[in-house]
C-alpha cells in the first residue's frame, strides 16, 4: 500500500468511526442545552475546527514520519563474484629506459639547465646543465698548485746544479792536493825522516780529504734524486688534480648517448620530480629516455597489505586522464625491502612492478594511474556495501527494509573489499537494506547533503 492510499483510508476511517458519531452526540449535547440556535452553531463550529486541525496535525506528523524514512538511501542485495583487491594510485613508466645520472665530482653540484620534459632529444644532445662557479674554481687552484709545483721543482734543480758543482770543484780540489802530496812524498826520500814523516802525515790527510769529498758528491748526489723525485710526484699530483678539475668541469654538462623521449626522474629527497635549483647526489638518476615499446605502471603497497600481495596478480590498470581506459597487467615485481613513503612520513611503502599486457599510443612516461590489485575472487556469494554494516551490542547488524519502515538483522560477515563485505548469513538476494541508520533525525540527515535514493550494484565487480 503506498502512502497515498494509505492516508486516504486513514481519513475516511476517522471520518466513519469518528468523526460522524462525534458530531452526532455533539450536537445532541448542544441541543440539551435549551441554547440559542446562533449560540448552538457557534459553539458546534468551535469544537468541530479544533477537533479538525488535531486531526490533521496528525496527518501531517505521519506523512512527516513516512517520508523521513522514504528518503533514507538503500542497497538491493545480489549475488555474484567477489572480488578482493587493494587499490593504489601509481605511475607509467618504461619497462627499460637509459638513464642520464648526476655526475661523481668533488662539491655540490645544482641544476642550472634542463631540457624541457617530453622533448625529443638525439644523440649528443645537452639535457642537463649543473652550476660550474665551484668547479671553475677548482680547476685555477689546481692550474695554481701546478704552477707552484713546476717552480719549486726548477728552483730545487736549479739548487742541486749548485750544490753539484761546488762538491764537484771540492773533490778536484782534494785530488789536486792528493797528487800534491803525492810529489812531494817521492821527492822526501833522500830528506830527513822527520821530514819524510811530515810529507807521509800530509799525503795521507789529502788522501782522506779526497775520499771524504768523493762521499760527499756521491750522497749528495743521491739526496737530490730523492728531492727530485720527491718533487715530481708533486708535479704528477698537480697535474692529475688538473686534469680531474677539468673532466669534472666538462662532467657538469650531461648529454644523452642516444635519441629518445626525455622524462625527468623523481628526487627523493624532496619526493618529486628533479627541478632547476636541485642539487642531488652523485650517481642519482636525473633523466631517462625510456623504451616506449615495452610499457609498466609502478605502485607502492602500505606494509600492512604487501603480505597479500605477490608477482603474478593481476592488475587492473586505469588511466586518470583516461578513465574510459583499462589496461591488464600482471605484477613483475614486488620490492623486498620497504622504504618511508616521503621524508616526513614513517609509513613504509614496498614498491610494485606491474607490467601491462598491452601497449597503447597513449600511454606516456610519468601518467598517474589506479592500479586495482586482484587479491582474490569469491564466487557466487552476497555482499553489501561497507556502509550498511553496523555494530551494535557487539553483533553486526543491517537495517533490512520491511514496508515502509526497517528491521534491525543480525549478520555474519565474511571477506572485505575496499568498500564491499560480505555476508555470510542473515540476508538474501533481493533484500533491500539501508545504507544509513533510518532512526538518525531528519535534520541530520539533511545536513550530509544530496544522497541518491539507492544503490546500484557497481559495475566493477559485475
Amino acid at each position: 500500500m503506498n502512502k497515498k492510499s494509505f492516508l486516504s483510508k486513514f481519513q475516511n476511517i476517522l471520518s466513519v468511526k469518528f468523526l460522524n458519531p462525534f458530531f452526532k452526540r455533539l450536537d445532541d449535547k448542544i441541543a440539551k442545552l435549551n441554547l440559542p440556535i446562533s449560540s448552538r452553531l457557534k459553539n458546534s463550529k468551535l469544537m468541530a475546527g479544533s477537533l479538525i486541525l488535531l486531526i490533521i496535525v496528525i496527518i501531517v506528523l505521519m506523512n512527516s514520519f513516512s517520508s523521513s524514512a522514504s528518503n533514507v538511501p538503500t542497497f538491493r542485495v545480489k549475488k555474484d563474484n567477489f572480488l578482493v583487491s587493494i587499490t593504489e594510485s601509481g605511475e607509467i613508466r618504461a619497462k627499460n629506459a637509459t638513464s642520464i645520472v648526476t655526475p661523481r665530482v668533488r662539491g655540490n653540484i645544482k641544476i642550472v639547465y634542463l631540457v624541457p620534459e617530453g622533448t625529443y632529444v638525439h644523440a649528443g644532445d645537452t639535457v642537463v646543465k649543473f652550476d660550474p662557479t665551484e668547479a671553475i674554481t677548482s680547476l685555477k687552484d689546481s692550474e695554481a698548485k701546478l704552477e707552484i709545483a713546476q717552480s719549486d721543482k726548477a728552483k730545487l734543480m736549479a739548487d742541486q746544479k749548485s750544490q753539484l758543482t761546488s762538491l764537484e770543484s771540492a773533490l778536484k780540489e782534494a785530488e789536486l792536493s792528493f797528487e800534491l802530496s803525492k810529489l812531494n812524498l817521492e821527492q822526501m826520500k833522500f830528506e830527513a825522516e822527520i821530514k819524510q814523516r811530515q810529507a807521509k802525515l800530509e799525503h795521507e790527510k789529502n788522501q782522506l780529504s779526497l775520499l771524504k769529498a768523493k762521499q760527499d758528491l756521491e750522497s749528495q748526489k743521491i739526496i737530490q734524486k730523492s728531492e727530485l723525485s720527491k718533487t715530481d710526484i708533486q708535479v704528477q699530483q698537480a697535474k692529475s688534480d688538473l686534469e680531474k678539475a677539468k673532466r669534472d668541469l666538462e662532467a657538469l654538462t650531461l648529454t644523452t648517448p642516444k635519441e629518445g623521449l626525455v622524462v625527468y626522474e623523481t628526487n627523493w629527497s624532496t619526493g618529486r620530480k628533479v627541478m632547476i635549483g636541485d642539487t642531488p647526489w652523485p650517481g642519482m638518476p636525473v633523466v631517462s629516455l625510456p623504451d616506449l615499446s615495452s610499457m609498466q605502471s609502478m605502485t607502492y603497497v602500505n606494509e600492512v597489505d604487501v603480505s597479500r600481495v605477490h608477482k603474478g596478480q593481476k592488475v587492473l590498470v586505469k588511466l586518470d586522464a583516461f578513465q574510459d581506459s583499462t589496461f591488464t597487467g600482471i605484477i613483475s615485481s614486488v620490492a623486498s625491502l620497504g622504504r618511508t613513503k616521503d621524508r616526513n612520513s614513517t609509513i613504509k611503502v614496498f614498491e610494485i612492478e606491474v607490467d601491462l599486457q598491452s601497449q597503447s599510443s597513449i600511454l606516456k612516461p610519468g601518467m598517474t594511474t589506479s592500479n586495482k590489485i586482484i587479491i582474490d575472487q569469491i564466487p557466487n556469494v552476497v555482499y553489501v556495501p561497507q556502509e550498511c554494516v553496523f555494530d551494535k551490542g557487539g553483533k553486526k547488524i543491517v537495517y533490512l527494509k520491511n514496508g515502509s519502515g526497517f528491521d534491525e538483522q543480525n549478520i555474519e560477515t565474511g571477506e572485505k573489499s575496499e568498500n564491499y563485505v560480505v555476508v555470510t548469513k542473515g540476508i538474501k538476494t533481493n533484500d533491500v537494506v539501508a545504507l544509513m541508520d533510518p532512526n538518525v533525525k531528519l535534520d541530520e540527515f539533511d545536513s550530509q547533503g544530496d544522497q541518491s535514493k539507492s544503490v546500484n550494484y557497481p559495475s566493477s565487480v559485475k
